[in-house]
């Protein structure tokens, strides 16, 4: 006898919906470098970035995430990395 129970493959964690783009952007440090990279998708809590070959090991716990076409500017914290993609979290300025 068996039984048919329904597991589920993904488990979403996210408190906000997460919005697909393709954005074109640049991960920069404090010191000015700037290592370009794609937004995959982004939600109003954080982003998941990629970027292009070992780029992502030369990034910071925290930098800016500077979007190239509307040149916004987001404080950032790594939050996890993955091979070329990183997810961050937008920091809230405590002004």
């Amino acid at each position: 006898m068996s039984r048919n129970v329904s597991t589920p493959a993904f488990v979403e964690r996210r408190a906000t919906e997460r919005k697909p783009t393709a954005l074109l952007a640049f991960a920069q440090h404090r010191d000015g470098s700037r290592y370009p990279c794609q937004v995959k998708n982004i939600s109003d809590r954080g982003a998941m970035l990629e970027f292009l070959g070992s780029q992502v090991v030369q990034l910071e716990d925290a930098f800016d995430l500077v979007l190239a076409s509307a040149e916004m500017r987001y404080a950032v914290q790594l939050i996890w990395r993955k091979e070329r993609t990183v997810g961050v979290l937008f920091c809230l300025d405590a002004e």
